[in-house]
């Protein structure tokens, strides 16, 4: 039935289909035969009357180009059988502006027949793009639009986006042995003689098939997405040549895994590599490849539940927007995933997920494997069923933007190049794992609620924590004490600044375990209480109800404390006891404590400067010295000059010296306010005043 010029309805008995539940072998068929022909008839838009269609398992829906198709509140469903794939709809003719909308695609995961063997993982709901297309098919799919669906209880997937390998000569073997020094002209395509680039001896014939059916190649990874270790280099040239040999034009700096349109007219070309090193053959796997993938598609607005697989696998994707969806209950068979991307590797580019609710899945609510430029945008993320991550971005992905997320009662990590920005984390464990030292991880601005972050990084400085806050409340000492502290630091060194940490925590705000090495960074951050770690602090506060900052290091250690200001309302414990590192500053600070020793020195085994501190001693009634130089100091200077120390009540010894005679000791130009200086005898010392007084040499 015609409803308008441009909508049809679909006429059931003309086309033998049946929308009453019951299976019928000619209902794929004719339900495909009607979309072609409203097609061909012109027709933009198909209505289905309301009603479930059982789907032929090796028959799928083949929606066509340039239509919308209103399921109507139908379902599709798939016949029960025992398959390991199927899809109940499937784009693999390179099709373009298609929209399906306002239906039910279900699966048979409950009723399914597994008894062959095997995962059964590949039974999806929608497939767009296909690993196999057919030879007048592919999956070049554009503006293909998904809302408004209910897709559930599929053996694999709800949705997946496919892509094509495409190798094309030469060969990765041949390809990986003709690399020589040298570039070429890309005005002119002459030789160039330099070390600075390199060139492949092969040409590229761009009269091959593929390269001619869709216009384009590229250089890539292989079947893993890997380039090989002694490829170092982002970007390479290629030189276009007419047929006479002679030059045609160029293109620069090409990035790995993107499309190279061939100009109209060019026969062959050269490629150039920029990076300076010629690679081992054993160690180099570009492959020259047409890859075929979905582009620009749309998945918005829909409720994906109840597979066993994934909610949504994107292996090998381009600009792809998945928004608004409700997507939970995933499980049955790894990986488990709300969303998946993984297979492709960096083809998988230009990903938003924006504005979706996860939650009950197995194992993630969010990975990437590989891909590169993908946006995680307003998002909520909460625990997995079998507490697996709920975001995990792995070690081969590449600029990934995370932000304006919430997670709650969430594990994370993060091992690529990423950004964590904006975020709310409540109850939630961030662990920052980064795993290769060109890709950094920057982590901006969030709210850490009863949560942790956990660094353990294999290379130093390529993560910075700047910006966040980190919240405790009586919920962290109670319902998430396995939580324990706040700050959790291992391995290599990495940047900590303007960053706050609030209220009581389990144990201590900062564990540093054992393998962690010296160096860290901090600046301009508030702690409440914790552990001072081998490193440099600058500009930071500790304040609160702690009775001692612990001094966590090696003998190879330093750890400098630069404007710092430090108050403690203890008075009975020494706030700083140093031992067992090779030296440590006191320099520019203030520390407010109400009785008791501030500094006690031990066992440190080269240095000791304490320069322009300001020291005050609040209410004291127990006699204490400020500072304690002990007999077990090894080391071979102690510097301390231009400090001021205040004590209010009792006199107190400010700095009481009892190292061995042969420690070079300089005690000069300090100001003593109630308190004195017991000397060993062999300092070197010079106009200290105190109370008010200049001290005699």
């Amino acid at each position: 039935m015609e409803t308008s010029t441009s909508t049809y309805y679909i006429e059931l008995n003309r086309w033998g289909i049946t929308n009453n539940g019951s299976f019928s072998i000619n209902n794929s068929k004719g339900i495909n035969d009607a979309l072609m022909w409203a097609s061909q008839n012109g027709f933009t838009k198909v209505i289905f009357p309301h009603g479930t269609y059982v789907i032929n398992e090796t028959t799928p829906i083949e929606p066509p180009s340039n239509m919308i198709i209103d399921l109507n509140g139908s379902t599709l469903k798939i016949n029960e059988n025992g398959l390991s794939n199927y899809s109940i709809i499937c784009y693999k003719k390179n099709q373009k502006y298609s929209t399906i909308t306002n239906g039910i695609i279900m699966g048979d995961k409950d009723q399914h027949n597994y008894s062959s063997g095997g995962s059964h993982e590949w039974g999806h709901g929608i497939e767009i793009g296909t690993t196999n297309p057919p030879s007048n098919g592919g999956n070049n799919t554009k503006y293909v639009r998904l809302t408004n669906l209910e897709i559930l209880k599929c053996t694999g997937d709800a949705i997946i986006l496919n892509s094509t390998f495409g190798q094309i000569s030469p060969s990765p073997s041949l390809m990986a042995k003709s690399w020589e020094l040298g570039s070429i002209s890309p005005s002119n395509g002459s030789f160039l003689v330099t070390k600075e680039k390199i060139r492949s001896t092969l040409v590229i014939d761009l009269k091959q098939t593929e390269i001619v059916n869709h216009g384009y190649f590229g250089l890539y990874g292989n079947g893993y997405g890997d380039l090989g270790a002694d490829i170092v280099c982002d970007f390479y040239d290629v030189i276009f040549y007419n047929k006479e040999n002679t030059f045609h034009s160029s293109k620069q700096k090409i990035q790995f895994f993107d499309e190279v349109e061939v100009p109209l007219g060019a026969a062959f070309a050269r490629v150039v590599l920029h990076q300076t090193t010629i690679p081992d053959p054993n160690r180099c796997l570009i492959n020259i490849r047409v890859a075929t993938f979905p582009q620009q598609t749309f998945i918005e607005r829909c409720n994906l539940h109840h597979c066993r697989r994934q909610g949504i696998s994107l292996c090998g994707t381009k600009q792809s927007y998945i928004r608004e969806n409700h997507i939970h209950h995933i499980g049955g068979t790894p990986p488990q995933s709300g969303i998946d991307i993984e297979d492709g590797y960096d083809l998988n580019q230009n990903i938003y997920i924006e504005s979706n609710q996860f939650h009950n899945n197995s194992s993630y609510d969010i990975i990437v494997v590989n891909g590169k430029s993908i946006h995680i945008n307003k998002n909520q993320l909460t625990n997995t069923v079998k507490e697996g991550v709920s975001l995990s971005i792995n070690g081969g992905a590449d600029k990934i933007f995370v932000t304006e997320n919430t997670f709650h009662k969430a594990k994370i990590t993060l091992s690529g190049n990423s950004l964590f920005s904006n975020n709310f984390l409540y109850a939630t464990q961030l662990h920052v794992l980064g795993k290769y030292q060109s890709r950094p991880i920057l982590i901006s601005d969030n709210l850490f609620h009863n949560s942790k972050l956990i660094s353990n990084t294999d290379f130093p400085y390529i993560v910075t924590v700047d910006g966040c806050r980190f919240y405790n409340d009586i919920d962290k000492l109670n319902a998430f004490s396995e939580i324990s502290w706040t700050l959790e630091l291992k391995n290599q060194p990495q940047i900590i600044s303007n960053c706050i940490f609030e209220g009581k925590d389990t144990l201590y705000n900062t564990y540093v375990l054992n393998n962690a090495k010296g160096g860290w960074l901090f600046s301009n951050t508030i702690f409440n209480n914790g552990t001072i770690l081998v490193g440099k602090y600058i500009n930071c506060i500790f304040q609160n109800d702690f009775s001692t900052l612990r001094i966590m290091g090696t003998s190879e250690d330093s750890i400098e404390l630069i404007n710092c200001t430090i108050k403690t309302s203890d008075r009975f414990n020494s706030l700083l006891s140093v031992n067992n590192i090779k030296s440590f500053t006191l320099k520019d600070c203030y520390i407010e404590k109400p009785n008791g020793t501030v500094l006690n020195v031990g066992s440190i085994s080269e240095s000791v400067t304490l320069v322009g501190n300001t020291i005050k001693i609040s209410d004291d009634h127990l006699l204490r010295p400020l500072i304690l130089l002990q007999s077990s100091y090894s080391g071979k200077s102690i510097i301390i000059e231009n400090n001021t120390l205040d004590v209010s009540n009792l006199k107190q010894i400010g700095i009481e010296n009892a190292t061995s005679p042969s420690t070079f000791v300089v005690i000069r130009n300090n100001i003593l306010n109630n308190a004195s200086i017991k000397y060993n005898g062999t300092e070197i010392r010079n106009k200290n005043i105190i109370d008010g007084l200049i001290d005699k040499d």
